[in-house]
């Protein structure tokens, strides 16, 4: 039998204020399978946080990044490094958008040219198209967000489908695109008020009970949560009641183990 996959998050903040107050953490996360050792959206903080949970950051072997946007890419060229021993080994993988890995007529490409040039492989991922790596599978999901090339991720493991929304507005496509998966991480940035660009309570409820019954997720976790989402608990038990599934926020330390339940806690740092 395969092991269980672990997700570790390091923070579950974003956007502009609470990436700059760091209350919540914008660090990313981590999912950790029998051969893969990944991180996703390394934003400011991440190798902090790794210290502070006792993560080591030479194990990751690759980088996965959604979108042109600090939260979620500034420190992605440190876990280059450390995926090649300091830039002296060729090692890693990064997947990554159009606008992180090349650049476009809006954004410079955020992961220079040299960093790029240290890792085995390096995929740019698209809407629709699917990359393999080790024992899992990437398969891009669309997003309507400040980068017009962002991408969510539909994330297939030995274990089950890991749905991540990415940075959106409430899309038709989500409805599809995260229906039938074990575990769905939504970037929900504010309770109550709708913002351009990004989710809040209402659009995760309604998404969630246009679903099948059958294809509901086991567990949501609410992430990417703005400065002003101060009560995230009290949140999540709103969407837990008002959809009929288990709903908790990211935080600095949460760890979830998926085997045949998903199993939660939240590590001491």
């Amino acid at each position: 039998m395969s092991k269980p996959v672990e997700i570790i998050f390091l923070g579950g903040g974003g956007g502009r204020w609470e990436t700059i107050k760091q209350n919540k953490g914008t660090g990313g996360f981590r999912i950790t399978t029998e051969q893969l050792n990944a991180h996703v959206d390394p934003g400011p903080g991440a190798l902090v946080r790794m210290n502070q949970l006792n993560i080591d950051p030479w194990d990751t072997n690759l980088l996965v990044v959604s979108h042109c946007h600090p939260d979620h890419y500034t420190d992605s060229e440190l876990i280059i490094e450390a995926m090649t021993f300091g830039m002296t080994k060729i090692a890693g993988r990064i997947i990554g958008n159009s606008s992180v890995l090349l650049g476009n007529e809006i954004f410079e490409k955020k992961i220079s040219t040299y960093h790029q040039s240290k890792v085995l492989e390096k995929h740019v991922l698209k809407v629709g198209e699917s990359i393999n790596i080790d024992d899992v599978s990437f398969k891009g999901t669309k997003t309507k967000h400040g980068d017009p090339y962002g991408v969510g991720f539909k994330i297939e493991t030995p274990k089950g489908i890991i749905g991540y929304t990415g940075d959106t507005e409430n899309i038709p496509s989500l409805i599809k695109d995260f229906s039938g998966v074990k575990l769905l991480i939504a970037n929900v940035v504010r309770a109550d008020i709708k913002v351009p660009g990004h989710m809040y309570s209402e659009d995760i409820i309604s998404i969630i009970n246009s679903m099948k019954p059958s294809e509901k997720p086991e567990l949501i976790v609410i992430y990417h949560m703005g400065t002003k989402m101060k009560e995230p608990d009290k949140f999540g038990q709103l969407i837990t009641e008002r959809t009929g599934i288990l709903t908790i926020p990211a935080k600095i330390g949460l760890k979830l183990t998926i085997d045949e339940k998903i199993e939660y806690e939240y590590l001491k740092h």
